[in-house]
């Protein structure tokens, strides 16, 4: 009958037998664990929340306890309400934990006697409270008796200090009598007289300042005296400074008495009475001690809230106790049920596993379990066990089903298989570049016909499968097949190992033949590597070929940007202007640059120094012009036409201040440049003049179809050529139009209206000076050039010594520059 239920219905037979065992130790251990939770309950419900109410009241209580003296030591109202908020918090924090504990706790006269402490705390805070307040009114009356003392003190020491003063006075009076021996006898008597009125006046005023001083020190004293005891110590040399000061009264000046009475009388209510500063430290003293006594009421209510919380403690303790020993009585029982059922139910199990499910079911189904494994393993011819009626039998049977239908699908595959690696091969031998395939050692598993004529020039030469990425290299380099091996043939082996075992992109090899090969090579899934060559001889030659030309082109176009501004020489390149006749009507500024005097200079030079001198004139200033952005028009001998505005702009404000500022770096590199033509045997310096205008004018490609130039023309460029005309040796001219732009940043004089030649109306004209930021830096420097003179000083920036020198050394200067020779 057993045999019939077959393998699913006797496993659930045992585990229903197992299940019996354990549903009968579930059943005993809940019974225990419900007894012990409900004393666990019983614990946590009745017993630990007033224990632990209890434990937070008395932390409380003794926080409030220890923070309420923080309450004495307040000095100020806002650290008063800050310290008295904060106590306010805790002793709320305090009542609400006596809230809870009443209705945890079950010892109703521990409870009526921590409220009581509870009252009373409260109860002296709000003392201390009032007390506080009243010691920070004693401490403000204080400070203002201070005040009125020290107002008291000065008004008394300004009113015997002109007595002193006075005293001081004769006494260089008398000395210098009493010393002239050549005087007559009776001024000097009437000097000694007056001395001595001076001494007896000075002598009452000089006690008074003593113990007016005496008087303020003891009061101060008094204000922060630590004890009564130190108050009353320093009050009877004050009351006796305070007698003196009443004697003397009767001794000072008549002038002086009724005043200093006044100030006798101001410090005896400052020592004496109800409004006196040792009476408010009395008071303060009064306060302090109300204070001490009820922090002591404090903490005595704080021990005897702690001993009733003890007590509660200790009865919460004691019953805790009881519970546990109840809870452990039961833990016991229960357990003991609990092992037994364990022990069947395991006892079962041991059965169980024994006699039925290691012999008839982990045996056979192990024999499965290793058949499977052998045909997944490869092993088709494994044995098998016996078939059955019962589901691993079954499972035998289809086993070798699957076995016999995995023998017939091997056949069948490696057919495929072959057939499908010829058709690779066929593929591959087809392509026209060199295609090899190696393993994950760099063995070679497949290569084409293409791939050994690339690689070798010996056609005879067989690559076998099998063969080593290192030897089919070396066997190349070794016949003089690679041009980059000659000569560091090991060198080169290594590098190629490395290449080949780490690939990146592409690369170029030469061929001693002649030829160029590119090698790509990929690693692919599994470590093996896959490499294709392509024969690139006839690319390289035309790259070559190209390579030549682009030189060729590169070497001309540097010689034609020689004869073209900068800006006109890119836009042409990059395609951003046509090589056309054309042009446009733009804003821009023109700047006129000659050498002043040139014609009389080249008179007295040869013609080579002459050409040396124009061309380092002319690169200098150029290589200004191109750092400022300008477009060089063209050079007329020792003239420059520039202009800004085309073919790139920065705007018209922009482009005229850039103008400007390239004029005054251009005249402060001809004063550098005039030292180094002296030293060449140029005895007059040359000297820039500039002229800048801004205005429209016609810019663009000018001439024929064969030959034009780019240039600017129209009346502002004529206006620019008399400006620079116009222009002072050394100078910059500017129009109006130009001021206009660049008068926020550039420092300029007005010269007045001037009429040029080919302008019909005046034209006004401005110098330009410096950037203004430089004339600030600069202060009230002074600059001078002349033919034979050049000063430059800045006075504000020398010391009193460098000035002196500095004159010196002018009047030296003018002193020659007078004198007439011969």
């Amino acid at each position: 009958m057993v045999e019939r239920l077959g393998i699913r219905g006797r496993l659930l037979l045992a585990f229903f037998g197992i299940s019996t065992f354990a549903v009968f130790a579930t059943a005993a251990a809940l019974y225990a664990f419900l007894q012990v939770g409900e004393v666990v309950d019983s614990i946590t419900r009745d017993r630990v929340p007033s224990a632990l109410a209890s434990l937070q009241l008395s932390r409380q209580a003794e926080r409030v306890a220890a923070t309420a003296p923080a309450i004495l030591t307040s000095t100020s109202e806002a650290r008063h309400n800050e310290v008295s908020a904060a106590i306010g918090a805790e002793m709320t924090r305090l009542e609400e934990l006596l809230a809870a504990l009443k209705g945890a706790a079950l010892d109703v006269a521990a409870v009526a006697e921590i409220e009581a402490a509870v009252l009373g705390l409260r109860r002296n805070l709000d003392a201390l409270d009032d007390l506080v307040a009243a010691r920070l009114s004693v401490v403000a009356r204080k400070e203002d008796l201070l005040r009125r003392l020290s107002a008291t003190t000065n008004a008394g020491q300004r009113l015997v200090a002109p007595g002193i003063l006075v005293l001081n006075s004769k006494l260089p009076q008398w000395q210098a009598v009493t010393a002239d021996t050549s005087r007559a006898a009776d001024p000097g008597a009437a000097t000694a007289a007056d001395v001595v009125q001076a001494i007896a006046a000075y002598l009452p005023q000089q006690k008074a300042h003593q113990e007016i001083s005496a008087v303020n020190d003891a009061l101060v004293k008094t204000a922060d005296a630590p004890t009564p005891g130190d108050l009353t110590l320093i009050l009877f040399p004050l009351r006796r400074s305070l007698a003196v000061l009443e004697t003397i009264s009767t001794e000072i000046d008549e002038r002086l008495r009724v005043r200093f009475r006044q100030r006798v009388d101001e410090l005896k209510a400052l020592v004496d009475g109800e409004n006196s500063i040792p009476k408010a430290r009395e008071d303060e003293f009064a306060v302090l001690a109300d204070g001490e006594k009820l922090l002591a009421e404090n903490s005595r209510l704080s021990r005897s809230l702690t001993a009733a919380v003890d007590r509660l403690v200790s009865a919460a303790d004691s019953e805790i106790t009881a519970s546990g020993l109840e809870a452990a009585l039961v833990q016991r029982y229960g357990t003991g049920v609990v092992l037994g059922s364990a022990f069947l139910s395991l006892l079962s199990s041991v059965l169980i596993v024994w006699l039925y499910v290691d012999r008839s079911l982990l045996a056979r189904l192990g024999s499965v379990s290793q058949g499977m494994l052998a045909i997944a393993g490869g092993n088709l011819r494994a044995p098998l066990p016996a078939a059955g009626r019962d589901e691993i039998g079954r499972m035998a049977d289809a086993l070798r089903l699957f076995r016999d239908t995995a023998v017939e699908i091997e056949e069948k595959n490696l057919r495929e298989v072959a057939e499908a690696r010829q058709r690779l091969v066929d593929a591959i031998e087809s392509i026209s570049e060199g295609f090899a395939l190696y393993d994950g050692e760099d063995r070679l598993v497949l290569s084409n016909s293409r791939y050994r004529e690339l690689l070798y020039s010996d056609l005879a030469i067989e690559l076998a499968p099998g063969t080593t990425f290192e030897q089919i290299i070396r066997r190349s380099a070794e016949r003089g097949y690679i041009k980059d091996a000659e000569g560091r043939f090991e060198e080169w082996v290594a590098e190629r190992l490395s290449r080949h075992r780490n690939p990146g992109e592409p690369w170029v090899q030469r061929r001693a033949d002649g030829r160029w090969i590119m090698i790509g090579e990929r690693r692919i899934t599994g470590g093996g590597t896959v490499a294709v060559y392509s024969d690139i001889t006839e690319l390289k030659k035309r790259e070559e070929n190209l390579a030549e030309k682009s030189a060729a082109l590169e070497a001309l176009s540097a010689k034609l940007a020689k004869y073209l501004a900068p800006q006109v020489y890119n836009s042409i390149f990059t395609g951003r202007q046509d090589v056309r006749i054309a042009s446009q009507r733009k804003k821009l500024t023109i700047c006129f640059s000659d050498i002043a005097g040139f014609t009389e200079t080249t008179d007295k030079m040869e013609s080579e120094d002459l050409t040396q001198l124009l061309n380092h004139y002319l690169t200098e200033m150029s290589k200004i012009a191109s750092d400022h952005g300008a477009t060089i028009d063209k050079y007329v001998g020792d003239a420059i036409l520039m202009f800004f505005g085309d073919p790139e702009t920065r705007g018209v404000k922009e482009d005229a201040l850039a103008c400007v500022e390239m004029a005054l770096a251009m005249q402060k590199r001809m004063t550098d440049l005039a030292e180094i033509w002296r030293d060449i045997g140029i005895e007059t310096p040359l000297r820039c003049r500039i002229g800048i205008h801004t205005d429209y004018c016609t810019v663009g490609n000018f001439g024929s179809e064969d030959r034009m130039d780019y240039t600017i023309i129209g009346g502002a460029v004529n206006l620019a050529s008399r400006l620079e005309q116009e222009a002072p040796p050394g100078a910059v001219l500017i129009s109006y139009e130009t001021f206009a732009q660049v008068k926020d940043t550039i420092d300029c004089v007005e010269l007045g209206h001037v009429q040029v030649r080919g302008i019909a109306y005046p034209v006004a004209t401005y110098r330009v000076l410096d950037l203004k930021a430089n004339l600030v830096a600069a202060g009230s420097a002074v600059r001078t050039e002349l033919p034979h003179l050049r000063l430059e000083a800045e006075p504000e920036l020398m010391s009193a010594g460098e000035r002196e020198e500095a004159a010196t050394a002018l009047r030296d200067v003018l002193d020659r520059l007078c004198h007439k020779p011969g």
